[in-house]
């Protein structure tokens, strides 16, 4: 699956895909994440962010470069600072997070693999083979 075809399914099944607000410098957001000792945004994320600055479902979320005003509550963090206010927890193992929603976080480690992570304690759960499928799910159980 490539980038273009998760955006597209995404959109068909009621996704919120938020435009790029602007052009994405990528060894910034890999700098900051390399400060804070956790993984480096994998070229799956790295593809997305050219074409999207986040997706909402539900209560499902997969965060972007920029934080983003959705003009309800509160506003959905970038991946940075969402990283940032847990970049502490062990349990994280060196892991970005990349998405989240009710039930459980999804991450992705320093090789691009990505994990489903329960929401407490941060246990693996799941294993993805494909980096698209661990988005799908985030989304989609956040439409549940």
């Amino acid at each position: 699956m490539t980038s273009d075809e998760f955006l597209s399914l995404m959109k068909s099944r009621g996704a919120n895909i938020f435009p790029p607000e602007h052009l994405v410098d990528v060894n910034i957001i890999n700098t900051k994440l390399q400060q804070m000792h956790i993984a480096i945004l994998p070229k799956f994320l790295q593809d997305l962010y050219t074409k999207c600055s986040g997706i909402t479902m539900g209560s499902g979320y997969v965060f972007g470069p920029n934080e983003i005003d959705r003009k309800i509550k509160y506003p959905m963090p970038s991946i940075i600072k969402f990283n940032q206010d847990v970049c502490n927890y062990k349990n994280l193992s060196n892991k970005t997070i990349f998405g989240y929603n009710d039930l459980f976080w999804f991450a992705f480690d320093a090789f691009g693999n990505c994990y489903m992570l329960d929401n407490i304690t941060l246990s693996i759960l799941r294993k993805y083979d494909d980096p698209y499928r661990a988005m799908i799910d985030c989304l989609i159980i956040g439409k549940i």
